[in-house]
């Protein structure tokens, strides 16, 4: 597709992509990079039109209220002009270059454009008004409705605040909600396959980008993504992008030369990439996907990092065309609540309905999942996801219903013992590690 050189000004740009977020029930990311690819955008344009959208989205419940507060009739207001003052608001709260008057005009201009001269004025007079006022807004009185408190001062549905508060106690909830908001910082793995970890750092020192140890080993955080010697490393494989959650299941693991690995749901294939490096390139790891575009992802990422031990195969982990692996790995399919920083979309695309269904479909691939594994064999279930129901719960079910598995200590050589709990579970949370929400366990299959 030929990119369009006649560019609409990058806040409207803005408004399609919420549009199609919010009407179309479409993924931020993928609206985004649709837009991209659509567009010739200025790199400052592409890094403003995506904060603007990804923050607007995640911040729209409190946007919402505030806006809702100072409408004089927020019944009858169009979508789309809320949505317009969602992102002026939004400019004015947490876009600190954006200068207020910038916000305000661009805003009543895009209305004007967009909808009508009229809504034009009212889009004026409510975040002209919100300047003078601000301090007046009411919100949710912490005491008397901790719920509603944190659903709109942090910007999430009710009933996933409930729930949280329900697992984790209120000081919990209060860190977590907080830290689900902040912007992620660019996380990375080296490939030791094709470059050492001093030769990394001395790199980017070299070329003064501004990075940090990550708290496993052979990750970093890296805080210029936009540096072309970051790109270089990325499109020659010497790095990858992952979280160190994520890092976390492999070195749980642990696999070694000549073993047979089974990754059930493994697209993009990061985790595929990692068991390859840690034994060396030397294992037989089958990657698995039921979606076959998904599939090809993994093998694009096979050639990218030059790995050699890694089979894509276009597979349905309930059923999968082999058996008997000495290990599986199974990233089940998840509410993905240990990543609403990173998909800001997902916390108003899920509810409590979908938790149930997604324990149903855990438990019965984390069941077939079992009977892959060889005597002796081992199991790795993991999530992105905090919650109990998908993670602690459903595994001590399987367990109850399969007792020929038994749980197996984490390494504390490979896992920093502060991610280890009871002696079994790997639990990683975005307010206490920096990192993405995730949970694994490792089980041990001694009889059949």
């Amino acid at each position: 597709m030929n990119k369009s050189n006649k560019l609409p000004h990058v806040r409207s740009l803005a408004l399609l992509a919420i549009n199609r977020v919010e009407d179309d029930h479409a993924y931020t990311d993928l609206v985004l990079n649709s837009i991209f690819n659509d567009y010739d955008l200025h790199e400052q344009d592409r890094a403003f039109l995506s904060e603007l959208v990804r923050g607007t989205i995640r911040w729209k419940k409190k946007l919402d209220w505030i806006v809702n507060q100072l409408l004089t009739a927020p019944d009858k207001t169009p979508a789309v002009v809320k949505r317009i003052l969602w992102t002026g608001l939004y400019q004015i709260i947490y876009m600190s270059r954006t200068p207020d008057f910038a916000a305000v005009n661009e805003s009543v201009e895009l209305a004007r454009h967009t909808v009508h001269e009229k809504w034009s004025k009212v889009v004026n007079g409510v975040l002209r008004t919100f300047l003078r006022t601000y301090d007046k807004i009411k919100y949710p009185n912490a005491n008397n409705d901790p719920v509603k408190y944190l659903a709109v001062m942090q910007s999430l549905p009710e009933w996933m605040v409930q729930r949280w508060l329900e697992q984790f106690g209120l000081a919990e909830t209060s860190a977590l909600c907080e830290a689900l908001n902040e912007r992620p910082v660019l996380s990375i793995r080296v490939n030791e396959l094709r470059i050492g970890i001093k030769d990394v750092e001395q790199e980017f020192s070299t070329h003064q980008v501004a990075f940090e140890h990550g708290q496993i080993d052979g990750f970093y955080r890296v805080h210029d993504s936009q540096s072309p010697i970051v790109r270089d490393f990325l499109e020659s494989g010497r790095i990858t992008v992952q979280d160190e959650s994520a890092g976390l299941v492999a070195r749980l693991t642990a696999p070694v030369e000549n073993q047979v690995v089974f990754d059930l749901c493994a697209a993009p294939g990061g985790k595929s990439m990692h068991l390859a490096e840690l034994a060396h390139d030397r294992a037989l790891i089958i990657s698995g996907d039921v979606n076959r575009s998904r599939a090809q992802m993994i093998a694009a990422a096979t050639r990218r990092l030059g790995i050699t031990s890694v089979h894509p195969l276009v597979a349905d982990a309930a059923a999968f065309p082999a058996t008997a692996a000495d290990v599986v790995v199974l990233d089940a399919p998840c509410s993905g609540m240990g990543v609403l920083h990173k998909k800001p979309d997902i916390r108003w695309q899920r509810n409590n309905k979908d938790i149930t269904e997604l324990t149903t479909l855990q438990f019965r691939l984390l069941t077939r999942a079992g009977g892959y594994v060889k005597k002796n064999g081992y199991l790795i279930y993991s999530t992105c996801t905090i919650d109990k129901d998908e993670n602690e719960n459903l595994v001590q079910r399987f367990i109850k219903d399969n007792p020929q598995f038994t749980f197996c200590r984490p390494d504390s050589e490979r896992i920093p013992a502060g991610f280890i709990i009871d002696d079994k579970y790997i639990r990683t949370w975005p307010h206490r590690h920096k990192m993405d929400g995730s949970f694994a366990v490792k089980l041990q299959k001694i009889g059949f």
